[in-house]
């Protein structure tokens, strides 16, 4: 099963129709939409740099300690 595209989100006629009933505009559930797109996508990326900062480890000995190397 494939995710909807937010255009196809916002064309749905049953998403529309639960929309209708619970009193909720469809450019409101548009901007909600566009801002946890753009949240998750900042999350996404500050998790990225914080990955980037972290030390690897690698097997520095034969019990199998691990050394922390500097990126």
């Amino acid at each position: 099963m494939n995710d909807m595209t937010m255009a196809e989100v916002l064309r749905d006629p049953l998403i529309r129709q639960m929309l209708r009933a619970d009193g909720i505009s469809l450019s409101d559930f548009a901007s909600l939409l566009q801002n946890a797109a753009r949240q998750k996508s900042a999350d996404r990326n500050a998790a990225l740099v914080a990955a980037d900062r972290m030390p690897y480890f690698v097997p520095a000995r034969p019990d199998g300690c691990c050394v922390a190397l500097a990126r």
